[in-house]
């Protein structure tokens, strides 16, 4: 049973639990103060100004779940976020995943919380670049989770104003992605390696032998037991030896400390010990 110590309000956990039975969705496995912040967000845009109300509100309106989850899953995401880190990944990480690599069977990389699709998109992007580098025959596939359901819409429909790519080497925006207007759209080579999926990712692992995990700025907001949930179902998901990529705010915490090795812990790269 995962505890929800974290949630200390007595009315905020009646609301959580009110989304639980409704919906499956667990929201008390949130930290208090930025649940609390995103929560405000919806009670203003409803005019009302308790947690009771709220609830009373959802049962009364089912169609204010989208707009609840939208809020609570929000994540400020671009292509290529934090280029160093990526440029580490390039330089030292998918060396290695390819050193002994046969080429026959496909490598698999999962981003973990993908929000709206930049981060798989950029991480395909990068498999290519380093895949046409290096004269590579092999495929790879990338793997893109999340539990809000419009943000993995906005992620297929694949199309992004420049403010999402104003990160990413203008000459990787020209290869990779296809102006249209006021958008610019992922080249289908590039959609084509990545599959979308909801999930929650306190459930059981979904993947089995993975090379490489981003999930970066997600775990801030679980409490530290559903962390060391994931880091556990993260482990049973990785390959010996595979990596795992923190966000910068992110670091490794109780069991996962004996399980994965820091590798580059500036850019918060793991690796799975063998």
């Amino acid at each position: 049973m995962i505890s929800h110590e974290n949630i200390t309000d007595p009315e905020l956990l009646a609301l959580a639990d009110r989304i639980l039975e409704d919906t499956g969705f667990d929201v008390r496995q949130y930290k208090e103060r930025p649940l609390k912040r995103r929560l405000a967000v919806r009670l203003r845009s409803c005019k009302l100004t308790t947690y009771t109300e709220y609830g009373q509100h959802l049962r009364a309106d089912p169609g204010e779940y989208p707009k609840l989850f939208d809020a609570l899953t929000i994540n400020v995401t671009k292509f290529y976020r934090n280029p160093e880190t990526y440029q580490a990944v390039s330089e030292r990480v998918l060396p290695i995943i390819t050193k002994d690599w046969d080429q026959k069977t496909p490598l698999i990389f999962w981003s973990a919380g993908c929000s709206s699709g930049e981060e798989p998109y950029s991480l395909a992007i990068l498999w290519s670049e380093f895949k046409r580098q290096q004269g590579l025959a092999g495929q790879a596939g990338v793997e893109g989770t999340d539990i809000d359901r419009l943000s993995l819409e906005r992620a297929g429909a694949g199309a992004y104003a420049w403010s999402s790519l104003d990160e990413m080497p203008r000459e990787l925006v020209e290869r990779y992605l296809r102006q249209d207007g006021s958008v610019y759209r992922v080249a289908p080579e590039i959609k084509g390696l990545v599959h979308l999926q909801r999930a929650e990712l306190l459930e059981l692992p979904l993947f089995s032998r993975v090379d490489m995990i981003f999930c970066r700025n997600v775990l801030i907001y679980f409490n530290r037991t559903s962390q060391e949930v994931v880091f556990r179902h993260f482990l049973e998901s990785l390959k010996p030896g595979g990596f795992l990529v923190l966000g910068k705010v992110e670091t490794m915490l109780g069991v996962a400390k004996e399980s994965f090795i820091g590798f580059d812990v500036k850019e918060r790269i793991y690796r799975r010990s063998k």
